[in-house]
């Protein structure tokens, strides 16, 4: 009998040990292994501190008229967080109700004082410009010439409240 109380007592410890150990299931989380989310970055083009046009200012002959315009990519403390490409048109026209003054002739120039584009009486400057990745905001200023060339023989036929030229400028940023 002690002898089979024994067998029985090492088959318990075995089984024991086998449930308790090797049968055994283990399991372990980790939470959060990994995560993550998007936020869109920030893109903004906005009208910058410059702005010198003025409606019906009077020109005339042997005269300049220059205006400043400028365009930014921060607002505040917030800057774009993408590299834009920067298309402006500017679109000299008549006046409403009035011709075109036909000798003036219109010039703009970029930040650095280079021609991007002129028109002669009336159309469209189209020139394009682009602000880089940076980590401080940038705005660029620009000059538009209105200039009245001087020609005694043709002067007087486009003197008065009749004739009126129009410049709107417009602008469109995008991602690069």
């Amino acid at each position: 009998m002690k002898k089979v109380l024994s067998i029985v007592a090492l088959v318990l410890i075995l089984s024991t040990s086998l449930i308790a150990g090797t049968l055994a299931s283990y399991t372990t989380t980790i939470d959060n292994l990994a995560e993550g989310s998007v936020v869109a970055k920030e893109f903004i083009l906005t009208e910058g501190g410059t702005d010198t046009f003025i409606k019906n200012v009077k020109i005339a002959p042997a005269e300049t008229m220059d205006w400043q315009f400028s365009v930014k990519n921060y607002d505040g403390t917030v800057i774009s967080e993408t590299e834009m490409d920067l298309n402006f048109v500017v679109d000299v026209i008549a006046e409403n109700g009035k011709s075109v003054i036909a000798p003036l002739e219109v010039s703009v120039k970029n930040p650095n004082g280079d021609t991007v584009g002129s028109v002669n009486s009336n159309g469209k400057i189209e020139f394009s410009d682009e602000f880089e990745l940076s980590a401080s905001g940038q705005e660029k200023i620009y000059t538009v010439s209105v200039n009245w060339p001087s020609n005694d023989n043709v002067d007087i036929d486009y003197a008065g409240a009749g004739y009126g030229t129009a410049l709107k400028v417009s602008v469109t940023g995008s991602q690069k």
